[in-house]
Order: structure tokens, then sequence, then C-alpha cells
């Protein structure tokens, strides 16, 4: 079974946070909630949640993937943590699949995983600073990075978290199920 991380930071988006949680785990891959500094997370929109673990604890050899919300001050918090950019680099140095929607991509730059094209909010990739933005889509893959432009696009990014894990097979079937176009 695979097996995917989502960090929640205190004002992480919800709408993306747990639209990816319940995608992963409609696919039937174990998705791990992990809070980045301690268990109770809360939403930006003041929507507490109890996470599975604590970054502390993560064994980056468990995981297939890592999977950033947006959302802020979330994103920031994300991006301003030392523990989770040494993660984002094993991860990265394993080719393992990271994630990241919204503001997240900004947690990619620091830790210096991005590759050549990337999406994020609009008007956020001036605070991402990397050369290779695109809207042209709301979802990119580029090799081993996955991003997405925010909450709109959240059912369509998880859908695609599906697809790189498991196959244009599961990918389809959820959609039908979900009733996505």
């Amino acid at each position: 079974m695979k097996k995917v991380a989502i960090i929640l930071a205190d004002g992480f988006e919800e709408i993306e946070a747990i639209t990816a949680i319940d995608i992963l785990r409609r696919a039937e891959i174990k998705a791990v909630s992990v809070g980045l500094n301690k268990k109770i997370v809360n939403g930006t929109h003041g929507i507490e949640v109890k996470a599975d673990m604590i970054l502390d604890d993560l064994n980056v050899g468990e995981f297939d993937m890592i999977v950033l919300p947006g959302g802020l001050p979330g994103a920031e918090h994300l991006a301003k943590s030392e523990k989770l950019a040494e993660i984002l680099k094993k991860f990265n140095d394993k080719n393992l699949k990271i994630a990241a929607i919204c503001a997240a991509p900004w947690a990619l730059s620091t830790a210096k995983v991005l590759k050549n094209s990337y999406t994020c909010y609009p008007g956020f990739e001036q605070k991402v600073n990397h050369q290779g933005y695109t809207d042209e889509k709301n979802v990119i893959i580029d090799e081993n990075i996955i991003t997405s432009k925010g909450p709109a696009t959240a059912m369509e990014f998880a859908l695609n978290l599906v697809k790189v894990l498991l196959g244009d097979g599961k990918f389809n079937t959820l959609k039908t199920e979900l009733l996505y176009k």
C-alpha cells in the first residue's frame, strides 16, 4: 500500500488538506496527517485538526510522497521550517514524490527542490522566487514535483496525486465515482 504524508502547519488551507487526505484514502492510499510542530493544528479558517503524528517522528523511508497544503500563515510556517526543508531534500534525493498547492511551493523553493516548471496561487510566484512559474495549467507535474494553484484546484490536484501513485485506472475510477468532469 502506498503511503503519503500530508504536512499541516497552523494556518493551513483546510480545503486543500482535507481534500487531499480524503481522495488519497478513497484510493486506498495510506494518507497520514503530520503536524509540523504539534498534533493539534488549526486551519486558516479556524477548523482544528488532530494530526496522526508530528514531523519529528516522520521517517522518510516509510513514505512514497509528501504533500504540502497552502494557506496563510501555514505556508509561511512550512517555508521557514528547517526540519521540513531537510525532509524535502531527502524525498528529492530519493526521487520520491513531492506535492505542494497554493502558497506551499514557497517551501519547495526554500528547500531548493523545485525543478523547471511549477504553479502556485496567482501572484504568489514573487514569494516563491523561482524561475519556471506558469499559470497555464491548474496542476503541473515536473519530474517528481507536483504543484497546483489553490483551493479551487484542490480536487484536480488530489486526483493527480492518485494518478501519479496508482496510474490511470484508479484515477479514472475515482473521477467517475466523484462525478468529476
